[in-house]
């Protein structure tokens, strides 16, 4: 069986490498883009079985991602979660309607990430 494979974007070198390790001790294959224009261009590419994206970043956020994702019919059902430092009612409401998987607010407990990715992942 292959590896699940996660395309992890965010603008945070320390947030991203910690991100990264946790979900490859785990056996994900994960890649690293560091704004939403680099995961739409390497999206075909890479092919994630999941997106793991921070919201607020530079260019192109991580709602406006998974609306242009959402849009593609090659890429619709990939499923996301997001993280962020800052949710507001109207920005969860907002991603509940395009149909982000979980919210999880940083700073969050790794394992509570590893856990959210396993239960898109791997569904009981």
């Amino acid at each position: 069986m292959s590896k699940k494979r996660i395309m992890l974007v965010e603008d945070s070198q320390v947030i991203y490498q910690m991100i990264q390790e946790a979900l490859e001790d785990k056996g994900y294959e994960v890649f690293v883009v560091t704004n939403g224009f680099e995961a739409l261009r390497d999206l075909e590419q890479i092919r994630p079985d999941l997106i793991v994206t921070d919201i607020m970043m530079p260019k192109l956020d991580g709602l406006r991602l998974c609306e242009a994702i959402q849009n593609r019919l090659e890429t619709k059902t990939i499923p996301f979660i997001f993280v962020s430092s800052k949710f507001d009612e109207r920005t969860v409401e907002r991603g509940r309607a395009i149909g982000a998987k979980f919210f999880l607010a940083k700073p969050f407990e790794m394992q509570t990430l590893v856990t959210c990715v396993g239960k898109v992942l791997n569904p009981e």
